[in-house]
């Protein structure tokens, strides 16, 4: 889709040499034209004045700013003709905002595109970009470490470091050194610094021997001194060997050793770092709420947290600006001045979660500008497989950017689209994809999530049983959301990129047919109506072939974003929904024709009753929707 960005012309004469790399560095992609010729753009460095100031003249624009960073902001507004006259300044409330995409849970963004997102991002404000790796970073001496996964090489994180830093962007090394080390614990080779199936062991040599050497590798690739080394969600530590060798010690005294050791190996190469702060919270309360305003820590806890780390409080789903403001306060008490960790909803989610986001971060938002922080970011989290359409959630990084800087949504449609080439209608369009049940406000639940419709099995259909029963009427009112959805995208199934809009009319057409599939597969197997069992047999293959043309969507817009490693978790998913549809008409026809007299799977969910139905909650995870068995 073609960007509305005007052509500008700068001079050297007027732009000092970092302000000339970052603007090289964005003629990669965008019409800035290095010589003569109008508008021009002149810069002007002004410690005093607003963060970004741009001034419409005659011949151009000037852009008057106090970081590299600002200008950029600055650029970006003149890309999209802003303003048509007269000044727009800007004062920048956070020393520090910044993106965390995950790189760990089956996609991980290539190098070249992660340059388009660095682009991206510093014309829409933002100076900070963290990768969540796990284990998807390449480790001297460990070739286990992110086999098969699409480990960044040494010198790739050296060279996005290097891109950025022309872009005025500080990359952080966002990285686990407690828990989340699933994918790499399962290798035989990590046996000895295996606590459970996802979390070190506690006290180990050989485990801080490990952890040095992933503290080393950002030391050596990147710029910034400062280092995420995670430790979040460790809800079951030292509840495997750890406690067959050391017997049950307290959540906090394992954490508190185990973060002087870090801190500790952090310092001896000259790092800084920091870890998200929920545990200190989940050990002193309910375990099983993030962030318990009930919970109670420990004053010689307080008093143990190192000195030369930070804290990051993460959190997603906040309506109010109190409750932010209480739990900011709350890490101030820990001696802690926090960095925001906020969220552009991307997890469980088919495409950029605009409802979230505008719900949750915008609230976020507002309270940290009152509690006076300098550090904001945005996580984007790819649980369960990575299968979101990541670009689209450059629309939510849009929108908490205008946020942050008071934009108006004019001024944010335009900024977008000359940035991000396609307007962001369509992408808000789009994001209709997600359908919640009317009065369902549980952003967590799967009755929320577009995703469990897709992998829910058209026979087993756990899902549709369960949210059918607690949400009467949703399916109907679904099928038609869906139906109209595709119609509006339909004229937009050849934009494949800069955000493949290709892959959420196909998602469209397959969500509606799969709801009206199911729907008449139960009215007519019950009341055994022959010609529309017939018909639905014959759909089946339909279905087949709307499955198979997702994921010809989503092969796509995967290679073009990703590096190719974990496009097969995908890809078996559907592959087996494909079959599964296939199955469904071989079963409907052996009906027919009386080589069998009932379908169990169907005989086995019917007869549920709607209090059984109400009260069944098979997961928000493929794994649990799919199938009720082993997967």
């Amino acid at each position: 889709m073609d960007t509305v960005a005007l052509t500008l012309y700068w001079s050297a004469d007027n732009a000092a040499a970092e302000i000339a790399d970052a603007l090289r560095t964005l003629a990669e992609e965008y019409p800035l034209r290095e010589g003569d010729g109008s508008p021009a753009l002149e810069f002007a460095r002004d410690e005093g004045a607003a963060d970004c100031r741009v001034e419409r003249r005659r011949d151009g624009m000037e852009i008057t700013y106090r970081l590299v960073g600002d200008a950029l902001r600055g650029v970006g507004a003149a890309l999209a003709g802003m303003p048509e006259h007269g000044v727009v300044a800007e004062e920048r409330p956070f020393k520090t905002l910044g993106i965390m995409l995950d790189c760990s849970r089956n996609s991980v963004m290539s190098v070249e595109h992660v340059k388009r997102w660095l682009r991206r991002l510093s014309l829409l404000g933002y100076n900070m970009v963290m990768l969540y790796t796990e284990d998807t970073y390449e480790l001297e001496g460990e070739p286990f470490f992110g086999l098969f996964r699409g480990a960044y090489r040494r010198e790739e994180l050296r060279e996005l470091d290097d891109y950025a830093a022309r872009l005025g962007i500080e990359m952080i090394g966002c990285i686990q050194t407690l828990g989340h080390l699933e994918q790499v614990l399962k290798w035989g080779a990590y046996r000895k610094v295996r606590d459970t199936d996802r979390e070190l062991l506690v006290g180990e040599p050989a485990t801080y021997e490990l952890i040095r050497k992933m503290v080393a590798a950002f030391a050596e690739c990147f710029r910034s001194r400062r280092i995420h080394v995670g430790m979040d969600e460790t809800w079951t530590l030292g509840r495997g060997r750890f406690l067959d060798l050391h017997g049950q010690k307290s959540g906090y005294e394992m954490l508190t050793q185990h973060l002087a050791e870090v801190c500790r190996i952090c310092d001896e190469q000259g790092m800084h770092p920091m870890i998200w702060s929920d545990m200190f919270f989940k050990f002193g309360g309910d375990m099983h709420t993030d962030y318990d305003p009930q919970s109670q820590i420990p004053e010689e806890v307080k008093s143990a947290i190192p000195r030369n780390l930070d804290l990051v409080y993460w959190d997603y789903s906040r309506e109010d600006e109190a409750s932010y403001l209480r739990l900011i306060e709350r890490h101030r008490a820990l001696g802690k001045e926090p960095l925001m960790g906020s969220g552009v909803w991307t997890w469980l989610r088919l495409w950029y979660g605009r409802a979230e986001t505008e719900a949750y971060a915008a609230p976020c938002i507002r309270a940290c500008k009152q509690a006076g922080l300098g550090e904001v970011f945005f996580t984007m989290w790819g649980d369960d497989g990575g299968y979101c359409e990541f670009d689209s959630a450059l629309a939510g990084l849009a929108f908490a950017a205008a946020e942050t800087y008071g934009e108006s949504s004019e001024s944010l449609k335009r900024r977008f689209e000359a940035v991000c080439g396609v307007s962001y209608d369509l992408v808000l369009l789009a994001s209709q994809l997600e359908f919640a049940p009317e009065g369902s406000h549980n952003p967590w639940s799967s009755d929320s999530m577009a995703a469990a419709t897709l992998w829910d099995d058209p026979l087993l259909g756990m899902h549709s049983l369960a949210v059918g029963a607690r949400h009467p009427g949703h399916w109907e009112r679904a099928r038609e959301h869906y139906l109209a959805l595709a119609a509006s995208l339909d004229a937009h199934r050849s934009v494949t990129e800069p955000i493949a809009l290709d892959h959420a009319a196909a998602l469209a057409d397959l969500l509606a047919a799969k709801l009206d599939f199911r729907l008449q597969l139960e009215e007519a197997y019950r009341s055994r109506q022959r010609p529309a069992l017939q018909l639905l047999a014959d759909e089946a293959g339909r279905l087949a072939g709307l499955v198979e043309a997702v994921e010809t969507t989503f092969r796509r817009q995967w290679h073009r974003r990703n590096k190719p490693y974990g496009l097969e978790t995908i890809q078996i998913r559907l592959g087996g929904l494909r079959q599964r549809y296939l199955e469904t008409g071989r079963l409907l026809r052996e009906l027919l024709s009386g080589a069998r007299v009932a379908i169990a799977e169907l005989e086995e969910g019917l007869a549920l009753s709607d209090q059984a139905r109400s009260a069944l909650y098979p997961g928000n995870r493929y794994r649990s929707l799919a199938t009720a068995g082993i997967l």
